[in-house]
């Protein structure tokens, strides 16, 4: 018993003496001493007031300005802006010096917030980007712009001034900067077809069977060569026309038409009757499309026509179908 007891205190001496000799010697390592503020700089208005404060927090500092036509600070680090131009803010504490760059730029007074336009439509699922016009332009005493919709039903609008359109009806979009704020209305439409099934007159018939009606019944099938219409053949190559009665007014702003592959109609305007005049909505020169799609600038109309200049190699109209898309917001 008295060995085996010798043997496990020699055990432990010698485990013990290779732990203290096999770890490295404690050493000190100085810690470096330094002041921290919660601005790296400043960047400030004429009559801004900033606070900045040092730490540790129980160590007292003292502050100074190296240009107080700049800026002044007083003995807690309250900042104020004076005079435009560049300074810097010093805090010490001993021996320790900590400098926070201040840059002053003169205020400009938003003096209001205008739009290029005072209404814009959208339709159904369709985006715009916003641009708001700050007078002056270069006013500087507001940081950002904050937008919003009184009807999120028909608009709504993002942190960057982007409207989506969602159903149809008005909103008025609202923008903010500073104390100021400007507005916007902004109609959301669908488009509909107001051509379709209407009333409908053409200058001539190829034979009985190839109607002008056959154009606005809204069947759009290319493959089938009898619902279509089509006019005579000229030896001139001369005007044709297909005139539609909407059976009312309506503000129109987009045209489609579907003629035969490769007999497009060259020339044509496209055109509204006012005060028994046909008046020009656009005009067309060199088309090689079969499938002809075109938006302009809203107009109300009752009564529009295509009048062919120029039409097909042999003169020939063959329009399968015809679409006249005016705004409805409701």
């Amino acid at each position: 018993m008295i060995n085996m007891k010798k043997i496990t205190i020699a055990f432990v001496c010698l485990f013990l003496i290779g732990c203290f000799t096999g770890c490295d010697p404690y050493e000190r390592t100085p810690v470096e001493k330094s002041i921290f503020v919660n601005h790296q700089s400043l960047t400030m208005l004429v009559g801004d007031q900033m606070q900045l404060k040092a730490s540790p927090s129980k160590v007292t500092y003292s502050w100074k300005s190296e240009d107080p036509a700049v800026a002044t600070v007083n003995a807690s680090g309250l900042v104020e802006a004076i005079g435009e131009g560049a300074t810097n803010i010093a805090v010490r504490h001993n021996d320790i010096e900590v400098k926070v760059p201040v840059a002053v730029s003169q205020r400009i007074r938003l003096e209001k917030i205008e739009f290029n336009e005072s209404v814009v439509d959208l339709a159904i699922g369709s985006k715009l980007s916003l641009n708001p016009l700050p007078v002056p332009h270069n006013a500087n005493d507001f940081n950002r712009f904050y937008w919003s919709s009184d009807n999120e039903n028909v608009a709504v609008v993002d942190v960057m001034g982007q409207v989506k359109a969602i159903a149809p009806g008005v909103a008025t979009i609202t923008v903010k900067g500073g104390e100021l704020s400007g507005t916007l209305k902004v109609r959301v439409f669908r488009g509909f077809n107001v051509a379709l099934k209407k009333p409908v007159r053409v200058s001539s018939l190829y034979a009985p069977q190839f109607v002008g009606e056959n154009a606005v019944d809204g069947i759009l099938n290319t493959s089938d060569s009898s619902n279509r219409w089509l006019c005579k053949p000229t030896t001139s190559n001369g005007p044709q026309w297909i005139e539609v009665d909407l059976e009312g007014e309506y503000e129109i702003y987009s045209l489609e038409f579907w003629i035969q592959e490769g007999w497009p109609s060259i020339d044509f305007k496209f055109q509204k009757k006012e005060n028994d005049e046909w008046v020009d909505i656009f005009t067309e020169t060199g088309n090689s499309k079969s499938a002809y799609s075109r938006t302009f600038e809203a107009t109300t109309a009752k009564k529009v026509r295509i009048y062919f200049t120029l039409g097909s190699k042999d003169g020939i109209v063959r329009m399968y179908e015809m679409r006249v898309h005016a705004k409805m917001f409701e």
